[in-house]
Order: structure tokens, then sequence, then C-alpha cells
């Protein structure tokens, strides 16, 4: 029995249709499993930033001042820098401006800064003095200084705080980030 050529014709329309509706219906079906992939994927990289985030917190040293010494006799003054959180290495302190130079005593660095809660750790490695000398005429109350410290953490993300003030009267700078 043969089909006429219209009815070979509606059979391949027909066909060609059908199939017409299921590769859209592919489309259809592939565009939102990619979709739901696709939320799932910005879902995962919000929280692995904020994961991120809370790991920088969580290993980022806390340094502080405990106090400064002024050393009239040997017109110097010492910086006693402290850690409160966690382990750090301070590797380089930079006069920025001011009346004061570097003693030769600064020289051992990188120094690891353990922090002050850990009962086990030895006293000494707990603290770092920054030694400095007076370079001005001025009376050491009168000495004006802005030292930045250099540091990075566990993660080795970089830090810098800077040091500033009048004499015995000083202000660290919240810390920042470097690049």
């Amino acid at each position: 029995m043969a089909l006429s050529e219209y009815t070979l014709s509606l059979i391949n329309v027909t066909a060609t249709a059908f199939a017409s509706l299921i590769t859209g219906a592919s489309l259809v079906y592939l565009f939102i499993s990619d979709y739901k992939k696709s939320k799932r994927i910005s879902n995962l990289e919000r929280v692995a930033e904020v994961l991120e985030k809370d790991l920088k917190l969580r290993y980022q040293p806390h340094l502080w001042i405990n106090g400064v010494s002024l050393r009239g006799p040997e017109n110097k003054i010492n910086f006693d820098i402290n850690n409160k959180r966690e382990w750090c290495k301070l590797t380089k302190f930079n006069i920025i401006s001011g009346d004061i130079l570097l003693d030769e005593l600064n020289q051992h660095l990188p120094y690891e800064l353990e922090p002050k809660f850990n009962a086990e750790i030895i006293q000494d490695t707990t603290r770092r003095y920054i030694y400095t000398i007076n370079n001005s005429d001025k009376s050491l109350d009168e000495v004006i200084y802005d030292i930045e410290v250099l540091y990075e953490d566990r993660l080795q993300n970089k830090f810098s705080v800077n040091i500033k003030g009048t004499g015995a009267i000083y202000s660290l700078t919240p810390p920042k980030l470097l690049q």
C-alpha cells in the first residue's frame, strides 16, 4: 500500500513539529536546571565569602601599646608593643615622620609575637619593644613621632598600624590590611 505524497509530507511536517517541541522542551528543562545550579553556586559563593571573612577575623592579631618609656638620660623613647589575639610576625618598623630615629636594637626582625592569653608561652615572646632615639633638640615630652609597624598573621595577610603621638601621649591607628 503506497502512501500518497501528501500523506508523506504531512507525516514529515508532523515529525518535524514534534521534534521541535521536544527540542524546545529540552531547552526549557536545561535552562531551568541551569538556573537552579547557578543559584546554588551563587549561594555557595556567598557562604564562602562569609567563611573567608570569618577566618581572616579569627586569625587577625590585635596589637596594642602597653606604654611608652621616656628615658631622659639616654635621650630615648621605647614603645612596649603587645599582642592580645592570634600569633603574628612583626616584619618591619618605619619612621613615617617626626623627631626620632630607630635604634640599632630593632634589627632583630622578623619577630614572632605570641598572644598574651596563652599561659604555656614564654613571657618574653608576648611583647616587643620598639627602641627609638630622639633626633632633635626637643625634650622627650615634646618629641613628635609617627611609626609604622608592619606585620602579618598566620594566614600571611599583611597589616600595618601606626603609633602617632607626642612624648608619652600616643595613639594607635586601627589595623589596615595591605594588598
